[in-house]
């Protein structure tokens, strides 16, 4: 049965640690992040990312983005983070970039793509209750939690799969209920030119983090579609 916790009338330590259980039983929470309320698994369950894709009504082939609480998880979960990148995330991290890393080889894990794409879209969030969530509970698989193509979700009371009828209740075991959410950019999106390969990085997308901010940092950024 789903329950829904409002944050600012509970402790934040006992919320934290329900939802962290919910994560470790394989089960699908909310939460919020800075812009937005984020559908969330743990990101090695398969059965449970499949069911955020089902949620949401995904297209086949979707992959969830994935997220961290610090750079060390990512280093074992990423063959390519390397000095690069860590130039990069340790002036944005936590915070609104997602970079996009080649995994490391044999992890198990199928984050909606059947692991065809060889990349995954990861980052650090600034969220202060995610974070320290994500400081206990490893990689997450997350989504918007809207559906598929709609714009994020500011406020639980619009959560779609709830409001439109459709069956989220056997899936979503709790909601982190921490109010009406700001709204903002989507983050910037990086990636390797090749991916896994180290022969420069490129602008996928600008967000919230502007170009020349990123260029102070490391002035190699490639944009191919200014």
């Amino acid at each position: 049965m789903m329950e829904i916790l409002t944050l600012n009338e509970t402790d934040h330590d006992a919320a934290r640690n329900q939802a962290l259980l919910s994560i470790l039983k394989g089960e699908i929470i909310i939460v919020a992040a800075e812009h937005g309320y984020l559908l969330l698994c743990d990101a090695f369950r398969f059965g449970s990312v499949s069911a955020i894709h089902s949620l949401r009504q995904d297209s086949p082939g979707t992959a969830a983005q994935v997220l961290v609480g610090k750079e060390a998880t990512l280093a074992g979960i990423a063959k390519d983070f390397d000095a690069s990148w860590q130039s990069i995330t340790q002036s944005f991290w936590p915070g609104m970039l997602t970079i996009q890393c080649a995994p490391q080889p044999g992890l198990q894990w199928d984050l909606g793509d059947g692991n065809r794409l060889g990349e995954f879209a990861v980052r650090i969030p600034q969220a202060p209750f995610l974070l320290s969530l994500l400081e206990k509970s490893g990689p997450v698989a997350v989504a918007s939690a809207s559906f598929a193509g709609s714009a994020p979700v500011c406020n639980v009371n619009d959560i779609p799969f709830i409001l439109d009828g459709v069956d989220g209740g056997s899936e979503i075991s709790l909601i982190i209920d921490e109010g009406p959410l700001p709204t903002g950019l989507l983050t910037t999106v990086l990636r390797r030119r090749t991916i896994g390969a180290e022969d420069g990085i490129e602008l996928i997308r600008e967000g919230a983090i502007p170009v020349a901010e990123l260029k102070v940092v490391y002035p190699d950024i490639l944009i191919s579609n200014p």
